[in-house]
This record gives structure tokens, sequence and C-alpha cells, in this order.
């Protein structure tokens, strides 16, 4: 892997956070986008209608049972041992979207939306992980899909 080098996978992820919608301006697009991720709990933090940009973020809890008392096990075994471990594991995270429209057409626009979260665990270290899973871009194109068609 280069510095800068795209991901292998970079257009097949580009491609499943993509769709178009016949129809419907680049405005109405990123109307009922933000109504959807407000529905879905997020705060909108930049919006930016001119050059079809939007983002918005939700906390929420990171805490895992499992996780800490993996965590907290793996502090016990070492201690009988008569090792020092100290425990890390997830406590917060923000999870952040990213949406883009443009016009390809007089008749079609693309949305594409990415989402990604911030991990912080008990340290105060955090780390980014992306949603590139399937079911997070198709289930907010339906949503968004299905109110446009309650608005026309």
């Amino acid at each position: 892997m280069q510095v800068g080098a795209p991901r292998p996978d970079a257009a097949e992820i580009r491609e499943r956070q993509t769709t178009l919608f016949p129809a419907t301006s680049e405005e109405r697009l990123l109307v009922e986008a933000t109504q959807v991720l407000q529905d879905l709990g997020f705060t909108i933090e930049e919006s930016a209608p001119r050059f079809g940009v939007l983002a918005g973020s939700k906390d929420r809890d990171a805490v895992e049972t499992p996780q800490v008392v993996g965590q907290v096990a793996l502090m016990v075994a070492f201690a009988v041992l008569g090792a020092q471990y100290n425990p890390v594991w997830d406590t917060d995270q923000v999870i952040r979207a990213t949406l883009s429209t443009r016009q390809v057409s007089t008749q079609e626009t693309s949305l594409r939306v990415s989402f990604e979260r911030i991990v912080t665990n008990n340290r105060g270290l955090s780390r980014v992980e992306e949603l590139n899973a399937p079911e997070f871009s198709s289930g907010f194109f339906e949503k968004v899909r299905a109110g446009l068609a309650q608005r026309t």
C-alpha cells in the first residue's frame, strides 16, 4: 500500500455509496436527506446546499459488556501471574455522515453518502472506522426514496 494511493476497492465502495434519483433537484434531495438524517438522530453540522454538501453526526455509547468483561478477565489473569495489565475498552463513539449531490443530467441527480465512526476508549485514545457495509447506504437511500415518494 502506498501513501495517498486509493484503496483497491475504492471504486466498489463509491458505487455502493452512490445512487441516482430521477426527476429530483439537488435542493429537494438535500432537504429530504437532511430530514432522514435528523430522523435517525443526527445533528446537522455543515450544510452547503449551493455546493450539494451536507454533514452531520450523532454521539453514541460504545461500551460493549463482552469487551469490558474480557479486558477485566485479562487483568485478573495477569494479576494472578504477577504481571500488570491495563485494560482498554471502547467508551464513546461519534457516527458521522457526509453527503454530496451532483446533477448528472436534467433528468437525474446522484446522491452519495458515507458513514464513519470515531471510537474513543477509556484511555482517551480515538480511532476512525469506515462504515462501508452495503446496508448503511442502501438503508439510507430507501428512507430518502420513501420520503420523496410521500412528498410527491
